[in-house]
């Protein structure tokens, strides 16, 4: 397919618009970004069409017209209940902590229904998860009836209701509400029945339930047993007035992904979700077109995702053929499923639907940056006399006052940013100064790792810098044998630190016009890799911090810092999480210095 040239010459505003037209009216969250793509705002709505239409009506407040005035972009995630999506926004404001947002930017815990695991257990409602036990939940809306689930689920299983166990039976006991293990040694079979019952009540098969209920009315009726029986019969009324007793048990295991893709014509795009301790933590989205048979590009795309990623979930689920998917938990060693039924199955259509609706709402501004892209790149091929880049890669740093000296490598494959081949590096030589210096490191590392693993070289090395760096990264290729192969350029930038020429072989300037395909395809690649680095030294800038104020914890080890770390990436996610979470890691009297700490500043 050729692509236009008119898609370069749309501004933002259309190119928003033309998202706002797509987006569905399903439930869901809804995320507005500024023009640096941070989070400035996340919303949820029964309806995401007409809730983030209402934001661009005439009549407006004067937070909601300051808000507009800084929108550049729009992403959303569809679930399937309101429940789901205000869980979903607590989670989202709690991560990004956008600076519209005033409730909820604290956190707010919906409640839960636990049953304990003490030896002789309890039904508790509760707003915290440091009890031990089994979580139903969370219930966000008032509609899910969460009290009266509670009192209700009291009333049909005899589970014990003291706190302490008292030495003589009380009146739950007379009214058969307690199996009274206060008086007898209550039979493991007999709690685990009603564990099965509790787990059948919460996916939604209450049929069982109903019909003992019935049958208990029936017998209390027949033996004259009035009272009994108006009870049993208001249980049996509560049940069916409950109005969302299905799905709202949702929850997934601690570290699961779930991959779904949408295909139309010759593009693909896919949608990873990330699950962590049940909380939607990670949504990654790609458009590509597709080239060559429809799985082998399925499994290619999952293999380069998970190659170099550290942080590896211990289950995924995509839509793959048995064969393929065994390979990929073989070579990956993570457990690749594709399920045909249940929750997971439900997930995973979730998220091939938001496959679809991401297609729909980001395929103009996809198809934009292709056409700069395809356009600028060959521009560039033109200047530079090169009959092939098929794979170009770009290097920058980022660093604050010679501390936390981080870089990054971002791939342009066949004119496409190519996610899968990023990577991120930590500069080790402590004894280097200037950012060239700190180039030629990363350089080394990268080639080193690249002739060793036998894996593809790039057509190009475009290095984010002037001549210094350049002339260092053409040195480096040298030592390993490889500035005979790879040419190099710098991109050198003016006082208004804009890119204004190409240092390129020969120690010689190449102007570029601002106005022309190859400015345009250059910005593009600056952004992005700017993006990538900077977000990546963001992170190891708040976890030096972090480390700095952990070891300043009395009773804070090393491994319990080590676990924390592993857990939370930087400094603003520990801070985000409550009590309740940490304490499962290094104890709850800890948890609460630590929070205290942290949030003293």
């Amino acid at each position: 397919m050729r692509l236009k040239n008119n898609f370069t010459k749309m501004n933002n505003s259309e190119i928003l618009q033309y998202k706002l037209k797509k987006i569905p009216h399903s439930p869901g969250c809804y995320i507005w970004k500024d023009k640096y793509n941070q989070v400035i705002y996340v919303g949820k709505a029964k309806d995401l069409f007409k809730r983030t239409h209402q934001y661009f009506l005439k009549n407006r407040d004067p937070k909601t017209t300051k808000l507009v005035e800084n929108i550049y972009d729009i992403d959303f995630i569809t679930v399937k209940t309101e429940n789901e999506s205000l869980i979903l926004e607590n989670d989202l404001i709690k991560k990004y902590k956008p600076k519209f947002n005033i409730l909820l930017k604290e956190g707010s815990n919906y409640p839960y229904i636990v049953v304990t695991n003490e030896k002789n257990p309890r039904l508790i409602y509760t707003r915290i998860n440091n009890i031990k036990g089994k979580y139903y939940g969370p219930f966000a809306t008032s509609e899910s009836n969460p009290y009266k689930i509670y009192k209700l689920l009291n009333i049909i299983f005899p589970l014990r209701k003291c706190r302490h166990i008292p030495k003589k039976k009380c009146l739950y006991y007379d009214l058969k509400q307690c199996l009274g293990p206060c008086i007898k040694k209550i039979d493991d079979n007999q709690y685990s029945k009603i564990f099965d019952d509790i787990n059948a009540f919460f996916k939604g098969n209450d049929k069982k339930i109903i019909n003992e209920i019935l049958e208990k009315e029936k017998k209390a009726a027949n033996s004259f047993m009035y009272e009994d029986a108006k009870l049993y019969n208001e249980i049996f009324n509560s049940i069916k007035n409950l109005t969302t007793i299905k799905n709202i048990y949702f929850s997934y295991d601690n570290q699961i992904d779930i991959i779904g893709f949408y295909i139309n014509k010759n593009y693909i795009s896919f949608v990873i979700f990330a699950y962590r301790n049940n909380k939607l933590l990670i949504k990654n989205r790609q458009i590509s077109e597709i080239n060559g048979e429809v799985s082998d590009v399925v499994s290619n795309y999952v293999f380069q995702y998970y190659k170099n990623n550290l942080n590896l979930p211990k289950k995924c689920f995509v839509s793959l053929e048995n064969k393929i998917l065994k390979n990929l938990s073989k070579v990956l060693n993570i457990n690749f499923n594709n399920p045909d039924k249940g929750k997971y199955k439900e997930a995973l259509i979730n998220a091939m639907q938001n496959a679809k609706f991401q297609y729909d709402s980001n395929f103009l501004q996809y198809l934009k940056t292709k056409s700069i892209l395809d356009l600028g790149y060959s521009e560039l091929k033109s200047i530079l006399k090169l009959n092939n880049l098929s794979l170009i890669h770009v290097f920058d740093i980022s660093n604050l006052y010679n501390e936390n000296k981080v870089g990054a490598m971002i791939a342009i494959e066949n004119g496409e940013f190519n996610k899968n081949f990023y990577r991120r590096f930590i500069v080790k030589n402590k004894t280097l100064k200037g950012d060239a210096h700190y180039m030629g490191e990363i350089i080394e590392r990268e080639y080193t790792r690249i002739l060793k693993y036998k894996e593809d070289l790039p057509n190009l090395i475009i290095v984010d810098g002037g001549k210094q760096q350049t002339e260092i990264a053409k040195k480096i290729l040298k030592k390993l044998r490889l500035n005979l192969i790879i040419p190099v350029i710098g991109l050198t930038k003016n006082k208004f630190h804009k890119t204004e020429k190409i240092y390129a072989e020969g120690n010689k300037y190449i102007n570029i016009e601002k106005k022309s395909n190859l400015y345009m395809y250059l910005t593009k690649i600056q952004d992005e890799i700017h993006r990538f680095a900077i977000t990546f030294f963001r992170t190891k800038k708040n976890n030096s911090i972090l480390k700095t104020k952990l070891n300043e914890i009395p009773g804070l080890g090393t491994k319990k810092i080590e676990k924390l770390l592993a857990q939370w990436d930087n400094i603003s996610n520990i801070k985000n999480a409550n009590i309740e979470e940490i304490s499962q890691i290094i104890g709850y009297k800890l948890a609460k210095m630590l929070k205290k700490h942290l949030n003293s500043d």
